[in-house]
């Protein structure tokens, strides 16, 4: 796969993907939030894979979140990157998984009523690394999971996959 590269407005690409997963959120009885830094403008990405980095990971967090949990997508922009992040405020992942849920095929229902083929982070991690980017996750049980993404402003080498 190579990145099809374009500058485009990434405010506007998180406000249509939030939108996309709203209402799933709403008929759950989950609230999403998002907070969009100033100055976050302008990206230089393939804005697909964006797209569905972006709802690949609101969509695990509302499958994983309880009612009356909340979501928050937000982004910021650094001297050095872009960095987005969803939260949530569900269960947590018990840290004996959280090594494996970036890993192909890997799925942890955790009594939710998500389900998936274990697909949706392995996917989220490619992406970001092709853009020479990374992913970091931090969570607990009982106090939610936050998935950050951080896109580097200047990439110097094309990156491809197999």
């Amino acid at each position: 796969m190579e990145l099809e590269r374009s500058v485009f407005d990434l405010r506007q690409v998180i406000e249509n993907s939030q939108t996309i997963v709203k209402e799933r959120a709403l008929l759950h009885g989950i609230q999403l939030s998002v907070e969009i830094g100033e100055g976050v403008g302008m990206i230089e990405a393939d804005e697909r894979r964006v797209k569905q980095i972006l709802f690949n990971l609101l969509a695990n967090a509302v499958g994983f979140s309880p009612a009356g949990a909340t979501i928050t997508l937000s982004a910021e922009r650094h001297p050095d990157a872009i960095a987005f992040r969803v939260a949530d405020t569900g269960p947590g992942i018990p840290a004996e998984v959280q090594d494996r849920v970036f890993d192909w095929f890997q799925t942890h229902p955790q009594g939710s009523r998500h389900r998936g083929a274990g697909l949706g982070l392995s996917i989220v991690r490619s992406f970001v690394e092709l853009h020479g980017g990374t992913v970091t996750l931090r969570s607990a049980v009982g106090e939610g999971t936050t998935v950050v993404c951080r896109f580097p402003l200047e990439q110097h080498l094309e990156r491809t996959a197999a």
